[in-house]
């Protein structure tokens, strides 16, 4: 685990999606304040917060392009898909979830593509995760936290 990882030494708490319940994403809120949890809809949640989030967002962090969507489709493929069903071009990291599995690599096209994997669900993996990311406008250092 990471030793500062805490509500108070994170600028945002990103999630991409599969809250699974309204619940989560309010303890989320209460624990790491409102400001800082960013969240899009995922393909397992309901409608309630298919109200209140959006289906992607793009962000702009320290000079780095963020784009983050939950994906669509099976585990294998998923980068390919994200980039037909989106112009990522103008993005520098790409975080996603669906898979329910890590993914932290600069892919062919130069872009960071980053999936934090699930901290609850095995769905397609054998470990659960979660993703974090140190930005400045130097560098990114993504790393995936094994539970």
């Amino acid at each position: 685990m990471i030793d500062d990882f805490s509500e108070k030494n994170i600028d945002y708490l990103f999630h991409v999606g599969d809250f699974t319940s309204y619940k989560v994403y309010e303890k989320l809120q209460d624990i790491f304040g409102q400001e800082k949890v960013i969240g899009i809809v995922g393909n397992m949640d309901n409608s309630k917060i298919l109200k209140e989030l959006p289906e992607k967002i793009e962000l702009d962090l320290y000079g780095h392009k963020i784009f983050m969507n939950h994906g669509t489709g099976g585990p294998d493929n998923i980068i390919q898909r994200l980039n037909r069903r989106f112009d990522l071009s103008k993005y520098d990291i790409i975080i996603f979830g669906h898979a329910h599995r890590p993914f932290n690599e600069k892919w062919k096209d130069g872009k960071l593509y980053i999936s934090p994997g699930s901290p609850t669900d095995k769905r397609f993996t054998d470990i659960n995760s979660y993703g974090y990311l140190k930005i400045s406008q130097e560098k990114v250092e993504p790393r995936i936290i094994y539970l």
